[in-house]
């Protein structure tokens, strides 16, 4: 019986058996541990205790069937974690996730490597390609980003008052917006050496400066999403009271004050 009740306390299935939902997202430790308080406590209310008046050979008898029942119960219960119908999509939206971060920091990464005042144009065509790359990855992120918030991940209904998954939409939101500074920049140069006319002068010190400084910052925002995802994901700073309007509009002004500066600033740029 010990080694049973070792077996269900280890056992994924003794949720089952705990039974009931949370009012609000538990920390997974949490809930899990009282699952398997709960599954112990309900095992040991239907073992009978031996109180010596038993028949002789009746309580050898209970032994047997008391842990082949509690064993069947054990197994009915399994097919309750098996993987659901959206497993699959939900492992591809994950993984599309983390994938589209890792190709920001390495096209952010390249960028900043490359951009310099005598950067030649071989390297440039590289500076491009890791830019258009960080487009991709961006939409990637968003669109995977999406999918997990409605339909794959903790639901809208906790993430809408979760304060730290705001403020991860906030990161990305500087992240885009100051990308718009490079990515015009890039472009501008871009077309001026295809346009069929003399090449375009190097960039200067000035321009590489404000280039790398936002890069930075782009770095230090990509880099900074991951350490919120995970606070969030544990329901660190869960407030119910929280409406979704006021998460959304630190969102918004970083958005559109931000995206409007940098595109501004990168379009009447003067050495």
């Amino acid at each position: 019986m010990r080694l049973l009740h070792l077996a269900l306390l280890a056992s994924p299935a003794s949720a089952f058996l705990a039974g009931g939902h949370a009012a609000r997202p538990q920390p997974p430790l949490l809930a899990r541990a009282g699952a398997q308080r709960s599954a112990h406590a309900a095992l040991l209310s239907i073992v009978p205790e031996q109180d010596g008046t038993d028949e002789p050979g009746q309580g050898g008898m209970q032994q047997v069937v008391m842990p082949v029942t509690a064993l069947l119960t054990l197994l009915s219960s399994a097919p309750a974690e098996a993987a659901g119908a959206d497993a699959v999509p939900s492992a591809l939206a994950a993984y599309g996730h983390y994938l589209s971060l890792i190709l920001i920091v390495l096209a952010l990464a390249t960028e900043r490597l490359l951009i310099k005042p005598d950067m030649s144009e071989d390297e440039f065509d590289k500076v491009a390609a890791a830019d258009a790359a960080y487009g991709v990855a961006g939409v990637l992120l968003l669109v995977t980003g999406y999918f997990r918030v409605t339909q794959y991940g903790k639901g809208w209904d906790f993430y809408q008052h979760e304060p730290i998954f705001w403020l991860k939409l906030t990161l990305v939101s500087v992240m885009g917006a100051s990308s718009f500074f490079p990515t015009i920049k890039i472009v501008q140069r871009a077309i001026a050496k295809r346009g069929g006319g003399e090449q375009p002068p190097p960039l200067s010190p000035k321009l590489v400066e404000r280039l790398v400084s936002v890069i930075n910052a782009e770095l230090l925002a990509v880099l900074t999403i991951p350490l919120a995802a995970t606070f969030m994901a544990r329901g660190v700073g869960y407030a119910e009271w929280l409406p979704w309007w006021g998460g959304a509009a630190p969102v918004a002004l970083a958005l559109g004050g931000l995206g409007y500066k940098y595109v501004k600033e990168a379009l009447e740029w003067q050495d």
